[in-house]
């Protein structure tokens, strides 16, 4: 078969194969950033790859080029791509170790002639834009970052076969975007009060996702999250039968025997991780769970129990009423609809008057800065006047997450935690690379997770950790890249669970607004009026965007609309 059909008949899947000079480069479609967001739980629709065996006649460069596109079909196991491998090899190779994931032209080279063993070698390289772990976590690689893997063929029957296949998947960007959704396993704070999302790219030409979702959930939180979260199951939970099948929109669980041994206030909290979780595929309703094939009760739940159940756990709640805080003139006010009203106490009478606001889930305190970024926090109570809770200038904008304690970079660049009567601690953060600063930090409304604005030279990198409790000090570690395109940022706030916004520019382009998908490593440009400083966004509520000149502004239908005059926007649990 000439080569140019071969790849032709993978119609739209493969814009085009150009042979070179002992090379061929394998295109593939658009820019990250590109189209609307992937809802997880919106579309489980599959697009199949019509993958082709390798015909009589190809190259070693061909044979490699094949196998990769081949291997972005799931079906059995990946048979077709198995074709392409020496039979031997074929029986031991395991797509299930992980995924790297390319973007751009893919390039092989032929690794000099063929040698007397009838084997020879080619080079692939490529941009690399991610992996995903065996667990399904998806990580952004560094700008700049290349895969390059090398080959071994050898011949059998007169035709080229790979020998040396890397270990797991190499897909392209496109192939992710296809063949993935994203879903978020649910896993529990330190607490026991509020779920955790711990998100995970599933495929979709693969075992049921109700399975897959079940499985990673007893499996435990992935190697990132761990420390930080907790779960109801108890250790060694298994499914009965080895499946979760959904039938008339209800997804029966069956788990083993032992987890009736369990008490009432486990049972809740695993049907509430089991709920969340299963309760994103589309086409799930109910959950229906038994242990070992009988009705395994909960009290006060129904079965089977509907996928809204729980709602106490919902990881985006915010209490009622919830409204944004803004400075107005020199007062901190609650943003309504009649316009700013002035808070209680002394922040609402501008005593001082602050900046970079922060307030707590609850909207009974606040925190900021004053004009020489010194830190002030108090009360929103009448009578209560602020304190000073960090001395010196050169605090960073504080950020409270699900607690009181304040937390913010102090002057020497020292992540503080900052209790309500003023009792500083020092959060060691760990896993940063060499010679990073950090910029500012804001944590998540669960506590479990923080983002980093860090510094090297030129360029500002934002990193998501988590904070875990060690020896009953709070530390941050394991950060990882949220993205990799973005190279300055302005300011970052939590929007979903899983959902960042950062006021943020790419290049030498002019500062935006960005959504940045914490799962798949994408970002989104959201537009953003001129001359951006400051983002408040929180679960349900729209984004604001706090201008230079002292506007607040609002997406509406396309367009930026005027919210109010002010500055330092801010939503509570920021």
């Amino acid at each position: 078969m000439n080569m140019s059909r071969f790849w032709q008949a993978l119609g739209a899947l493969i814009c085009s194969v150009t042979i070179l000079t002992g090379c061929i480069n394998i295109p593939t479609s658009g820019p990250v950033i590109e189209g609307e967001r992937i809802d997880g739980g919106g579309s489980e629709q599959i697009i199949r790859v019509i993958a082709r065996p390798p015909s009589t006649g190809m190259s070693p460069g061909e044979i490699v080029a094949g196998f990769v596109q081949a291997s972005a079909s799931f079906e059995n196991d990946h048979s077709v791509a198995r074709e392409y491998l020496t039979p031997e090899t074929a029986a031991i190779w395991n797509p299930a170790t992980g995924t790297r994931v390319y973007e751009g032209n893919l390039a092989l080279s032929a690794q000099g002639g063929t040698t007397t063993e009838g084997s020879t070698s080619v080079q692939l390289q490529a941009a690399e834009a991610g992996s995903i772990s065996a667990q399904g976590r998806y990580q952004v690689s560094a700008a700049a970052r290349e895969i390059n893997i090398g080959f071994r063929l050898t011949q059998v029957s007169g035709e080229w076969r790979i020998a040396s296949p890397p270990s797991g998947l190499l897909l392209s960007r496109a192939d992710i975007d296809r063949a993935y959704r994203s879903f978020n396993v649910y896993f529990l704070d330190p607490s026991f009060s509020t779920l955790v999302p711990d998100p995970r790219m599933i495929p979709l030409d693969g075992p049921g996702v109700a399975t897959s979702l079940m499985r990673a959930l007893l499996t435990g939180p992935t190697d990132w999250l761990a420390p930080a979260v907790r779960t109801g199951f108890p250790d060694g939970t298994t499914l009965t039968v080895e499946s979760v099948p959904v039938i008339d929109g209800i997804a029966r669980i069956d788990l083993d025997p032992l987890a009736r041994l369990t008490d009432d206030a486990t049972r809740a909290v695993m049907s509430a991780q089991m709920v969340w979780t299963l309760g994103q595929v589309s086409t799930i309703s109910d959950i229906e769970i038994t242990a070992g094939g009988q009705l395994w009760q909960v009290p006060g739940a129904s079965s089977p129990q509907p996928r809204g159940s729980w709602p106490t756990y919902d990881p985006n709640a915010m209490p009622p009423d919830t409204v944004a805080y803004l400075v107005s003139g020199t007062r901190v006010a609650r943003l309504l609809t009649n316009g700013p009203v002035s808070v209680p106490g002394g922040a609402g009478l501008g005593e001082p008057p602050l900046s970079g606001l922060a307030i707590t889930l609850q909207g009974d305190r606040v925190a900021g800065l004053d004009e020489k970024t010194r830190l002030w926090s108090g009360p929103m109570v009448q009578g209560e006047d602020l304190t000073e809770i960090g001395s010196g200038p050169g605090q960073s904008r504080p950020s409270f997450g699900r607690g009181e304690d304040v937390w913010a970079l102090d002057a020497n660049g020292v992540l503080q935690r900052t209790t309500p009567d003023g009792i500083a601690t020092e959060v060691p953060v760990e896993g940063l690379p060499d010679r990073v600063e950090i910029d500012s930090v804001a944590l998540s409304r669960d506590g479990t997770r923080i983002a980093l604005v860090t510094r090297r030279g030129p360029r500002a990198i934002l990193f998501i950790a988590v904070v875990v409790q060690r020896e009953g000090i709070r530390i941050v570690t394991n950060p990882v890249r949220a993205e990799s395109r973005l190279t300055e940022f302005v300011d970052v706030a939590w929007f979903q669970d899983d959902l960042l916004v950062a006021i943020a520019s790419e290049g030498a382009a002019k500062p935006t607004l960005y959504e940045i998908d914490l799962a798949r490593g994408t970002i989104r440009d959201l537009g953003s009026p001129d001359n951006p400083v400051r983002v408040a966004a929180a679960p349900g509520r729209s984004i604001l965007v706090g201008t230079e000149d002292g506007r607040i502004f609002s997406p509406l239908a396309g367009t930026w609309e005027l919210a109010a005059n002010g500055r330092s926007p801010a939503y509570p649990g920021s």
